[in-house]
């Protein structure tokens, strides 16, 4: 979406609220006065909403003045996908047709399969060229993945779309509109619209003109001075037209010293963005697509000048994946101020993850959530009686799809500061509040979902619009000096700090955000049950359903897992959950965990018992990759169903402390929960010791569950219970095998580096005789080098996900990675050295034992790394082999070699050796690179 776009839909807004005033509505064929409220949805006024306010239900009236079928949507974002959509035609027999219909996307909004409950008609008609229907919508969803709630105390997006036909089809393209109503009475200070403001002046912040440059990404940076004066507010922001190109614009508050900016004012914007880092932290405003003009309601206003700050820096980004040639822009904001005292002074608060760069999402996700905490240290620095909330804004790029920002006071969660599903990158806003208070101490936890299903390879977060970013800005009152509240990792921006979780505070008054150990990361706190996020399967639509969940996976043909989360665990974010393991008896054990990875996973392990005819499940744990031993913590019980029958195993399992353990938590509401398995197929253990010793697995993997669609039914054994639900999970193993995928990658380009082509190079410039040898020699050697560069960056990727970059294996790789980058430097010295004087000097020895080093210990990290992923046996049989007979060969290569230079120099004293001397003068290299 087009800034020019915004611009007419600004204008149309302004439209819309005089068309609103003018237009009769004698021509509504049923009862107003039913209603509390009204609103024009398009400019004309030809389409018209009508509401009334209940506890449970309300009650909308739509009329247009069309002759086919009238939609009106709920959208959380003013965008069709994820809209819960009321639907009214005439029918094929003449009779009035509503549906209840929700949009999955920009497709045709699928029939819901409740048809009773969400939604209800009262009254409905299409007659004299109008179409109208009233009916009732529940406040609170069933299921917020099919349903939308009605925002009673805030502001509603509504869209809508007629037509002249009864097929209900794709609108017209002058047919459809959206519109943001304000239903009830809460206490919202701002709206997305141009209202005029009396007493007020406007000012423009305007970019100097660039050439936008054929890249993907790029960012400019300007200095502005912003009206003189010591106290001026902002009352009212109006976007206006740009360049297509333009994917946001920001304006930072300059809180730094005047004389550290002055030199950048009136300067052409600096658009090396990649070195450039912006000394301007204070959050004002920004656009992106969907938003249009913001208006501060009576009495509010955020503050600048002499008193705050005087210059802001506005922050172009401009998105040209096709690298346009020759396009240009002057982007700018107009602002309305006073210089009138407003009786509320509004600040803006950043949320989210500030460390834009080095994390990475795992791909192939239908849901990878990013989380950030704002800990009480930062927020013990507001005003005693703490700050309100009255809007946010969510922001995020393409792949993102639900965001939310938890509020959580003395350890338990209470009502969200503000959530937002279905996203839409092109239909961004800033979301109205009812006036959320915040204390002092609260901690601020915001998460953002993001869907990488369309990605091959990892997804960075970053800059650029390909990456992706999770940012929530929340406008308060009263304004105090706290900008920023996050949490950051040392580690991802300089590799010689820990990674572990630090608070972050920014603060206006000083030069540095502080820095922080908090509590706040491992604390465990009491969740708030998420009203609606209750879709276990289709019976829940039906009034009266009242079965268990059931949630299945078979990772593979033979071996399934279940899962159950009771209605009462899944409210009180703690307490019982079930869960089953099923697999055939020709496997040894077989073992489900909580977590990524088995290091620090809370793991349970089936296998046949002491007399052969039932299971022993033994909980246990690890903190690293050796065999997990017996965790006397955990709080399970072996249920009825239990036991061996037909050839296999299954264990119905009811864990009372499955929420946390001591290496980890699990979320009960969570829609994305981590789990791995693993099973060794061999003889029954036979066996009743919950410590009895195991061999390695033979196959291991994970999979991700969503616990939404495992929740509802009594606390009892779900697996026993008549009138289950069961549902298969679509996200199976799909974890896995990103993941075993990504290190097999690892594994073989490394073992082809270090295995195949290093040894090979080293070999051919000591066997062979051929023009050119040492420029044969180097080219293999560098693309090996090459080959473990990509392998080295997959396995500093894994390591830092997975925390393994302590471990010897990573350290060893990251070390080869740095040494052996000099090598090709060192060996051209050492081949023109030893072309001039004959012989070995310094640059030989330094490059010639540094590779053979390299490569044996290379070869032996391969091994290292074959235990450190908990390969399969054949795998680490097969690897040994084959490193074991070239590193035999390479050595006994090398021991030749030198054995008939010792013996050539013993008759050329002070020479190379006149064999191996001419030899190698006659190829043009003196060995390249004589490893």
């Amino acid at each position: 979406m087009q800034l020019a776009h915004l611009a007419l839909s600004t204008l149309g807004l302004a439209a819309l609220a005089v068309a609103q005033s003018n237009v009769s509505l004698d021509w509504i064929p049923f009862n107003r006065t039913q209603f509390d409220g009204n609103a024009a949805l398009n400019t004309d006024g030809t389409v018209q909403l009508f509401w009334r306010l209940g506890e449970e239900y309300t009650t909308f009236g739509i009329a247009s003045q069309s002759s086919g079928y009238l939609a009106l949507g709920f959208s959380a974002t003013g965008a069709m996908t994820g809209a819960d959509m009321a639907v009214g035609l005439r029918g094929d027999n003449g009779s009035f047709v509503f549906e209840n219909r929700h949009a999955a996307g920009f497709v045709t909004p699928q029939v819901s399969q409740d048809q009773t409950n969400n939604m209800r008609l009262i009254e409905g008609d299409q007659e004299n060229g109008i179409t109208y229907f009233i009916f009732e919508k529940k406040n609170k969803a069933d299921c917020l993945t099919r349903q939308n709630d009605v925002f009673t105390d805030s502001w509603q997006w509504f869209i809508y779309a007629h037509s002249d036909q009864n097929t209900f089809a794709q609108h017209g393209p002058s047919n459809m509109g959206k519109e943001y109503v304000k239903l009830g009475t809460g206490n919202t200070v701002s709206v997305l619209d141009a209202r005029p403001v009396n007493n007020t002046q406007e000012f423009i912040v305007l970019q100097p003109e660039v050439t936008i440059p054929p890249e993907e990404t790029t960012y400019c940076y300007s200095l502005h001075k912003m009206p003189a004066g010591r106290k001026n507010f902002l009352v009212g922001e109006r976007p206006v037209a740009s360049s297509p190109l333009l994917h946001h614009l920001v304006l930072y508050a300059c809180y730094v010293p005047a004389d550290q900016l002055t030199d950048l004012l009136d300067k052409e914007p600096n658009c090396d963005w990649e070195t450039y880092s912006n000394p301007c932290i204070g959050f004002v405003t920004e656009w992106a697509p969907g938003m249009s003009a913001r208006t501060f309601e009576d009495g509010y206003g955020k503050p600048f000048g002499s008193d705050f700050y005087e210059y802001a820096m506005l922050e172009t980004h401009y998105n040209n994946p096709e690298l346009l040639v020759g396009e240009t822009d002057a982007a700018s904001y107009k602002f309305i101020y006073t210089d009138e005292q407003v009786g509320t002074e509004i600040g803006t608060l950043t949320l989210g993850n500030m460390q834009v760069n080095g994390w990475f999402m795992e791909p192939g996700k239908e849901l990878v959530p990013v989380t950030t905490i704002c800990t009480p240290e930062c927020t013990d620095k507001w005003p005693a009686e703490g700050i309100t909330a009255v809007s946010v804004f969510h922001h995020m790029h393409f792949r993102g799809r639900n965001m939310r920002v938890q509020i959580v006071r003395n350890g338990t969660e209470i009502a969200p500061l503000s959530t937002i599903r279905d996203f839409d990158y092109g239909y961004q806003f800033s979301k109205a509040l009812d006036n959320v208070q915040l204390l002092p101490g609260d901690q601020l936890i915001t998460t953002c979902e993001f869907n990488t299903m369309n990605d091959t390879a990892p997804v960075p977060g970053g800059q650029p619009s390909s990456s992706e970013m999770c940012f929530a800005w929340v406008d308060y009152y009263p304004l105090n000096s706290v900008l920023g509240c996050t949490q950051v990792d040392p580690g991802l921006s300089d590799p010689s700090q820990p990674h572990a979780a630090v608070g972050m505070c920014l603060v206006s008054t000083a030069p540095e955000p502080e820095l922080y150990a908090s509590t706040a990361f491992t604390t465990p706190f009491q969740q708030l049950p998420v009203i609606g996020d209750n879709c276990t399967s289709d019976a829940l639509s039906v009034p009266g359903a009242s079965g268990a969940a059931i949630l299945n996976t078979c990772p593979e043909t033979d071996v399934c897992f279940s899962l159950n989360v009771p209605e009462q665990s899944q409210s009180s974010g703690s307490g019982d959950i079930y869960f089953q393991l099923s697999a055939p008896t020709t496997y040894a054990w077989v073992a489900l965990a909580q977590g990524t990875m088995m290091s620090n996973a809370n793991i349970f392990l089936m296998h046949s018992s002491a007399d052969g005819s039932n299971v022993t499940l033994s909980p246990r744990s690890t903190t690293g990759h050796v065999m997990p031993t017996h965790n006397d913590a955990a709080d399970i019980t072996l249920l009825e169903g239990s036991g061996i029958s037909n050839g296999r195993m299954t264990a119905n399992v009811r864990c009372s402390n499955c929420s946390t353990w001591s290496t980890g938590s699990m979320s009960l509401q969570d829609t994305s929960s981590d789990w791995v398995y693993a099973h060794q197929r061999g003889p029954a253990i036979n066996s009743d010791d919950m410590n009895v010793a195991i061999t390695q697995h033979d196959t291991e993997g994970g999979f991700q569950w969503d616990l939404s669609r495992a929740t509802g039914g009594p606390d009892a054994n779900p697996f026993l219970a008549t009138g289950a639900n069961t549902t298969t999970s679509s996200s199976s193993a799909g974890g896995a095998h990103s993941q075993t995928g990504m290190a097999q990658a690892h594994g073989a380009m490394a073992s082809i580096a270090f295995v195949a082509i290093f040894p090979s190079g080293a070999i051919l410039v000591r066997l062979a005789s051929l023009p050119g040898l040492a420029w044969i020699h180097g080219g293999l050697q560098i693309f090996g080098y090459a080959v473990f560069i990509a392998a080295a960056g997959l396995g500093i990727f894994m390591a830092n996900r997975d925390d393994y970059l302590q471990e010897p294996h990573a350290i060893i790789g990251i070390l080869l990675l740095a040494v052996l980058f000099f090598m090709p430097i060192v060996g051209t010295i050492h081949h023109k050295m030893f072309k001039k004087v004959q012989k070995r000097t310094m640059w030989s020895y330094g490059h010639i034992f540094t590779g053979r080093i390299g490569i044996v210990l290379g070869m032996v990290n391969g091994g290292l790394g074959l235990q450190l992923a908990n390969a399969e046996s054949a795998y680490t049989i097969a690897y040994g082999v084959f490193a074991g007979l070239m590193g035999a060969g390479y050595i006994s290569v090398i021991v030749f070699a030198e054995l008939k230079r010792a013996k050539g120099s013993s008759k050329t004293s002070g020479t190379f050796g006149s064999d191996e001397g001419k030899r190698l003068d006659r190829q043009g290299s003196g060995s390249g690179s004589d490893q």
